[in-house]
């Protein structure tokens, strides 16, 4: 995998993430929620809050997350490490934004790690390299 296709996936994730979580905000308070300049306070459903929870986590991880795949984009690494350390991260932040919608604890600690591992071993190649 290129850092440019990964860079690519990470914005696919990110925007699925944001419109699961609309479309689930549209779906249980009404269509013109969305329209409503004065959105009242809403309660939301256990699931509800994790849909919220994942994109914000999501939104999160973009602070260095993006940064070491624009790096890597911009200096051109590549090699069959770098490859798999990219697929890592991808596959990571998507199994993270899956499982923490399953609500399972302490579950989406997995996609967390592989795509921060991803993320360090990018880090530390570019750095060292």
């Amino acid at each position: 995998m290129t850092a440019t296709t990964a860079l690519i996936l990470y914005a696919l994730i990110s925007m699925t993430a944001l419109t699961v979580e609309i479309v689930y905000a549209y779906a249980t308070q009404g269509f013109g929620y969305g329209f409503s300049s004065n959105r009242p306070a809403i309660e939301r459903t256990p699931l509800g809050l994790r849909l919220e929870r994942a994109w914000r986590n999501q939104v999160e991880s973009a602070a260095y997350v993006l940064a070491v795949l624009a790096a890597a984009a911009v200096t051109g690494l590549s090699g069959p490490g770098p490859a798999l350390a990219l697929a890592l991260v991808v596959a990571g932040r998507a199994l993270f934004v899956l499982l923490y919608y399953t609500g399972l604890p302490f579950a989406r600690i997995i996609g967390f790690s592989t795509a921060s591992l991803g993320s360090l071993y990018l880090a530390v190649t570019m750095l060292l390299g």
